[in-house]
């Protein structure tokens, strides 16, 4: 846990120009590409990271009964319960599609995924990363890495004056994809910022969701708290911040372009106004307590005791199936396509895709038609970015939601400060 008291965020805004800043991009945007050709592209690498996210978070759970020694409550499911404020239909289920609309969303299996750059050793070696706020650890493929490795960069571990074996195996699970490997401390840089003795994964082997053509960046670097940690050790962040080399606090915007990770504090040239700021409800995700779903500034159902995380790892909106149904229920037209698409997707109408709302901290928070809109399907139903999956304990706050603001993830506070983005 990060001890330290965050400086107040007008300093920290004012002294941007000195703060580290990490431009994100992605090799394939999902969702740039599907709102630019106006039709739904890459379902299948849209399901692999949705049981990514799942199993991430499964293994989150177990590593906080590890650290902690207590069990968190979501090891049982789904917490919580949504009660509809008025009676709707289900959604008229989709059966079929034409040819065209079937065929265009099984295209390509590329990720979604957000990544910049860290070195790591002595000398320094160069590697692309994924930084997930849903996940605690570091990890990169190695020298010695089988044939799953291909095509990325690779970790020397020899090579490194810094890098100590700590002796301890590791195992990581993303959905059906995991990375395995020794753990090792070294020195980690990330835009001119050092962390000694951080721990890294020297990864042996990369499951088929880890290989370069599905993960485009070498490894993953995560920024939630050390309990999510299943090396049993500090991220990356928590290392920086515990060195006393940024406060506790760092800031991010997603976007189809422009997209930045800034370090100790927040850049006012990417958002305007104040932050509206949600207290977190536990140190270990980014989790929040989720009250309410809207639909065009109508609240359509009340939650008690859901919890939402939020997660830069996670394309869309995920939620558990009986608050998503709920929801589509109450947007007239919506379909449910999931003998199309999967369990859990829904479309909208194309020229009538609403305003959705999560209620936060007493606060609502819009999701925008635009970003709403995953694409066309067919006709006139375009996929909405509110996905219902079964397993996941919590709702999933991604690019779905995350592309609206400027995200603030204040440690020190305990809490995340969502802004309008510029």
């Amino acid at each position: 846990m990060v001890s330290s008291k965050l400086l107040p965020l007008f300093y920290l805004a004012a002294c941007v120009a000195a703060l580290p800043k990490i431009p994100l991009s992605k090799r394939n945007d999902i969702l740039a590409s599907s709102k630019r050709d106006g039709v739904l592209k890459n379902i299948a690498a849209i399901k692999m990271q949705m049981a990514k996210t799942k199993s991430k978070i499964q293994a989150g759970l177990a590593a906080i009964e590890k650290n902690t020694a207590v069990v968190h409550p979501a090891v049982n499911g789904f917490q919580g319960t949504f009660t509809a404020t008025q009676k709707n239909p289900a959604p008229e289920k989709l059966t079929s599609t034409s040819k065209r609309a079937a065929a265009e969303p099984m295209t390509d299996f590329e990720e979604d995924l957000w990544f910049g750059t860290v070195t790591v050793g002595t000398p320094a070696q160069t590697f692309t990363v994924d930084f997930d706020t849903g996940s605690s650890d570091t990890f990169l493929p190695a020298v010695g890495c089988d044939d799953t490795c291909d095509g990325h960069t690779l970790y020397s571990t020899a090579a490194s004056s810094t890098a100590v074996n700590t002796g301890d195996a590791f195992f990581l699970q993303f959905g059906a994809g995991n990375a395995t490997g020794t753990v090792f401390t070294d020195k980690v840089t990330v835009a001119g910022l050092v962390a000694n003795s951080q721990a890294v994964g020297a990864s042996n082997h990369y499951s088929v969701e880890f290989e370069l053509a599905n993960f485009p960046p070498d490894g993953l670097v995560g920024m939630a708290f050390p309990a999510l940690s299943v090396f049993g050790d500090n991220p990356l962040f928590t290392t920086l911040v515990n060195q006393k080399t940024v406060p506790p606090v760092f800031g991010v915007r997603l976007a189809d372009t422009g997209s930045e990770l800034l370090l100790g504090g927040v850049d006012t040239a990417k958002f305007t106004g104040a932050f509206r700021n949600v207290s977190l409800i536990s140190e270990d995700f980014y989790a929040l307590n989720l009250q309410a779903l809207d639909v065009s500034s109508q609240t359509v159902a009340t939650a008690n005791g859901v919890t939402a995380i939020v997660d830069t790892g996670t394309t869309l909106l995920l939620g558990d199936p009986v608050g998503v149904e709920i929801l589509y229920s109450a947007i007239p037209g919506a379909k449910d396509a999931s003998a199309i698409l999967g369990d859990g997707f829904f479309t909208v109408p194309c020229n009538r895709i609403p305003t959705v709302g999560i209620t936060l901290g007493n606060q609502i928070f819009n999701v925008a038609p635009t970003i709403f809109n995953l694409g066309l399907l067919e006709g006139n139903d375009c996929v909405g970015g509110v996905v219902g999956s079964d397993g996941i304990p919590f709702w999933v706050l991604g690019d779905i939601f995350l592309r609206n603001f400027y995200a603030v993830f204040d440690q020190g506070n305990a809490r995340v400060g969502f802004a309008t983005p510029r």
